[in-house]
């Protein structure tokens, strides 16, 4: 009996798929990347080649999706990212939120980019014409984070100049007083100011969060259109009509309101005393009118001197309302909703005086006489 020694046709067949399959794979590992980096960037090199080639796959048969804008809004939208939320989660919520077609994609890219370990917290202006890919590179981008800014209740002008040079917008403080000092006719009919009167007391108090590069005039229009919303409406407007004044003059006194207590509950009862001291003909002796006319105070380096002199009391201007009748010019710092509204709607009460009291509550005590006004001084 003869041997066949000719070798199998199944072992060469074997190794010839087999180098098939590992030429393949050489070549989707190294292939797949280099064609996903031409319209996604290079993959990050902390990625193992499998995984660098499976996420460039994913990436390219959803190409289209992430090149283009998911996003039905017409209008940009404010997106806020927590300091503690974790990559699954931003991702779900972008999904949630109509910014992208697909979280788990939108996950694939920034894990494949390399950008899921730079996510930046805070809040982030997002346009409408963003794709995915560029989202993930905005929210990345320290630079491209919203800048928070505040304006307080009873800050004037000049303070809010000061906070923005220390804010990092790319217009200073001196140029935002030289607008607010004096703003165009457009935004003067808008507003219907006064001749002469500044914006003063139209900043509407209150968190912003604004784009990192907003100009000057686009950001005063927030503030003025956050004042609008929140200080005119339909109910308010008619509350200040009834109480015989124009709005430039309530707003004036809500300015002084807020200078006098940062207590909402007693509002009210302090625009009674002013209304109560107007209809007598009594000057209204209010020390924050003094305090803005005398301007910066080097000493306290404040805008608001504490320690008020004699001396003081007697500067000549007409927002000194221990000389001068009435309502001064117009309105010595930016009001909360609060103090307009005590001025839309007083208490009604007999008082003509009050003072701060003495147990340190930042309240005050209340008379009709002037004699029981001082007894209302602390000892």
């Amino acid at each position: 009996m003869t041997q066949n020694n000719k070798p199998s046709f199944f072992p060469k067949l074997l190794v010839i798929v087999l180098v098939i399959l590992l030429v393949a794979l050489i070549g989707t590992l190294i292939g797949a990347p280099a064609i996903a980096a031409r319209s996604f960037g290079p993959a990050d090199r902390s990625l193992n080649p499998i995984l660098r080639a499976h996420y460039a796959i994913t990436l390219l048969r959803s190409k289209d999706e992430l090149l283009t804008s998911a996003q039905e809004s017409n209008f940009p939208r404010k997106f806020s990212i927590e300091p503690d939320e974790s990559v699954e989660a931003l991702c779900r919520r972008l999904e949630d939120e109509a910014y992208t077609s697909s979280g788990a994609l939108f996950c694939t890219y920034l894990v494949y980019s390399g950008l899921d370990r730079k996510i930046q917290s805070g809040t982030f202006t997002l346009k409408p014409e963003l794709s995915s890919i560029e989202i993930a590179h905005t929210i990345t981008d320290p630079e491209a984070r919203d800048i928070t800014f505040y304006i307080y209740p009873g800050w004037r002008l000049e303070e809010i100049a000061e906070s923005i040079d220390l804010s990092g917008f790319e217009f200073s403080g001196k140029e935002f007083l030289a607008f607010a000092f004096a703003p165009p006719d457009s935004i003067r009919a808008q507003l219907q100011l006064p001749a002469q009167a500044s914006l003063e007391g139209y900043l509407y108090p209150g968190e912003y969060s604004l784009e990192p590069h907003i100009d000057l005039e686009s950001t005063i229009e927030v503030f003025l259109s956050n004042f609008r919303a929140h200080m005119q409406s339909e109910e308010l407007l008619a509350g200040i009509s009834a109480q015989q004044l124009t709005f430039h003059e309530a707003l004036t006194l809500a300015s002084i309101i807020e200078r006098e207590t940062r207590a909402d509950e007693e509002k009210a009862t302090i625009a009674s005393v002013f209304y109560n001291r107007l209809a007598e003909g009594m000057r209204l002796q209010t020390d924050p009118t003094v305090q803005y006319a005398l301007g910066f105070d080097e000493i306290e380096q404040t805008w608001w001197k504490t320690q008020l002199t004699e001396a003081d009391m007697q500067v000549d201007s007409p927002y000194n309302t221990y000389l001068y009748a009435g309502l001064p010019p117009g309105p010595i710092a930016n009001p909360s909703l609060a103090s307009l509204e005590a001025v839309a709607y007083p208490a009604q009460t007999p008082y003509f005086y009050f003072r701060a009291k003495c147990d340190g509550s930042g309240t005050h005590a209340f008379s009709v006489t002037y004699e029981e006004h001082l007894n209302n001084a602390c000892p």
